[in-house]
């Protein structure tokens, strides 16, 4: 018994077994914003990031397969709370959480449109890290986090995108969202569904961008409910790019 508990404690001490680093940050209204950021277990440092972003409704926890394979491709990772949601629901001392199924009166009440810069200030903190390389980083965004990293594309030219159900422009800066779209080069994945509610603003945004690769999953399916049907075309798409 003593020897297995040795082997797992050395597991913890020598990486087999990680554990994440809780990082914060304030946004520029009051919000206390929470990430979580994982290294891989090999390699060494500075380490290239890949960002996460999650659907309205959601938290940091809906990529942790994702994740997962992306720290196993070298990549850290960094899986943030978006505003009012998650452990990301405080502004002035106050919570502030979102209301599902009230997306258009939490957009204004929360401030969906500031979600880029939230990501731009995350992005500002990987930077000041010596042990993370913000170069070609990657983005995962789903649904309101597949709009929100769009504007990112241009300041960071990342090295991939992958975006399930990305929202529409209109919930943003729609001509920083637009120009984003249309000027950057980067690889983008994006995924919808047959029925899905945002299936035109994937078809918008595959028509205008530089790289994109739009697929179209069986079903009804929105934001994380395409990834069953994506993943193998997802893996395919990291494959092909991250070379």
């Amino acid at each position: 018994m003593w020897k297995r508990a040795l082997l797992i404690f050395f597991g913890l001490g020598f990486g087999l077994l990680t554990a994440s680093e809780l990082l914060t940050l304030q946004s520029k209204d009051g919000f206390v914003l929470k990430g979580w950021l994982d290294l891989p277990s090999q390699g060494k440092a500075p380490y290239r990031l890949a960002l996460m972003v999650h659907e309205y409704g959601s938290d940091h926890r809906m990529w942790k397969a994702l994740a997962a394979q992306m720290r196993r491709r070298g990549y850290a990772t960094l899986a943030v709370d978006l505003r009012g949601h998650g452990a990301s629901d405080r502004r002035h001392g106050k919570q502030v959480r979102v209301k599902p199924g009230h997306f258009l009166a939490d957009a204004k009440r929360i401030g969906f449109a500031r979600i880029p810069d939230d990501l731009r200030a995350w992005m500002d903190k990987m930077e000041a890290r010596k042990d993370i390389e913000i170069e070609e980083p990657v983005f995962f965004g789903s649904s309101l986090g597949g709009g929100a990293v769009i504007p990112l594309m241009l300041d960071y030219e990342p090295k991939a995108v992958v975006t399930l159900s990305p929202a529409s422009p209109k919930n943003f800066n729609k001509k920083e969202v637009m120009e984003s779209v249309e000027e950057s080069n980067s690889p983008w994945l994006i995924v919808s569904s047959q029925r899905d509610f945002a299936r035109k603003s994937a078809e918008l945004y595959a028509s205008k961008a530089q790289l994109p690769t739009l697929i179209i999953v069986p079903g009804q399916g929105h934001g994380s409910y395409t990834l069953p049907s994506a993943g193998g075309y997802i893996k395919a798409f990291l494959d092909r790019y991250l070379k």
